[in-house]
């Protein structure tokens, strides 16, 4: 039985994966992440079935489609809720019949997916006790602190320029050992650091417990044309002690990735390439551009990154003060064509 991380290390990106896996556990997103990865390692090679679903007929016809306007590759075909499936095997013939299928084959690898951790006792009873003699075992256990924080740290030395050590214990603090949360939470303050190593204010100012009225309420309420949310959750970070200026800067940067974005799809780039172009690794971004791309045309975009400029001036030439400048800005932006 491998533990699911070292799976992904040692196997699967080694490419020493078998025709038979089962994945089971309590920790429901390092499953997601497994097949998150093997989703970009074989694209459309790639098909997810949900057990609930399925006979043994359409797992096998899966098996054997492929792309036929890609290069000869392995399919892979995940099926989720593998118990419901499993369970409908109800002789030993039909057991065979999937064993001896899956074993002969050569082009296609099969990973089960289990809704909870299986005990001993369940492995060692048919369907899956056959199933194990010719594949691989997965386990996506619980955590412990001590790894989840070695995860985190090391997400932010390779994505932003680290973190501090208090800031680290504060994010842990705020969001526990659920690792959904971590994960969406250690994205946005990588956003939000462009670069920087992520200090303790910073996850004080970032990661506001879920509230609406957070830095990235603001933008999500801009962007999307809801002037009530936008004025509350701008004062909220205000009142955080986030620096307008910090915050124009985030805009701005926003903004000029957003305008460039329509260009190249003006030019009949894809979406997902855009953003490669541009440098967005970051998922949690990458999402975000995509939502903001519905609901921002490039001429309104354009009017946004001028109206900033303009502030910009305003504030560092005309001394106006930069709070109310800012809340006047974005009410000027609703109002404002």
């Amino acid at each position: 039985m491998y533990k699911i991380l070292f799976y992904q290390k040692k196997v699967l990106e080694k490419g020493l994966v078998k025709p038979v896996n089962l994945i089971h556990g309590e920790e429901k997103f390092l499953i997601k992440g497994l097949i998150e990865k093997l989703r970009r390692i074989y694209k459309n090679n790639l098909q997810i079935l949900w057990g609930d679903e399925i006979q043994m007929e359409d797992l096998f016809n899966a098996m054997s489609m492929g792309n036929v306007f890609l290069k000869p590759k392995e399919m892979v075909v995940v099926v989720l809720k593998a118990e419901s499936f499993l369970g409908k095997l109800r002789s030993k013939k039909s057991v065979n019949t999937l064993k001896n299928t899956l074993q002969k084959q050569r082009s296609s690898k099969t990973f089960f997916v289990f809704d909870k951790k299986l005990s001993s006792q369940e492995i060692s009873k048919e369907p899956v006790k056959s199933l194990c003699e010719i594949g691989d075992i997965i386990l996506a256990d619980k955590l412990s602190t001590d790894k989840i924080r070695d995860l985190l740290k090391r997400k932010f030395e390779r994505e932003a320029g680290g973190i501090e050590e208090k800031a680290l214990n504060l994010l842990m603090e705020k969001c526990g050992a659920d690792l959904q949360v971590l994960r969406q939470e250690a994205d946005k303050l990588i956003a939000y650091a462009q670069g920087n190593k992520i200090t303790q204010e910073e996850v004080r100012k970032v990661c506001l417990s879920w509230e609406e009225e957070s830095l990235f309420g603001y933008i999500d309420s801009l962007f999307e044309g809801n002037l009530d949310k936008a004025l509350r959750s701008l004062k909220a970070v205000l009142r955080e002690g986030v620096a307008p200026l910090q915050i124009q800067s985030l805009l701005i940067n926003y903004a000029l990735k957003l305008y460039i974005m329509h260009k190249l799809i003006e030019r009949g780039i894809n979406t997902e390439e855009a953003l490669n172009t541009l440098g967005v690794k970051n998922s949690f971004l990458r999402n975000k551009f995509k939502s903001y791309l519905k609901t921002l045309q490039k001429n309104k975009i354009f009017k946004l990154l001028t109206a900033l400029h303009t502030l910009d001036i305003q504030q560092k030439v005309y001394y106006i003060n930069p709070e109310t400048s800012l809340i006047k800005f974005t009410v000027d932006f609703f109002t404002k064509e």
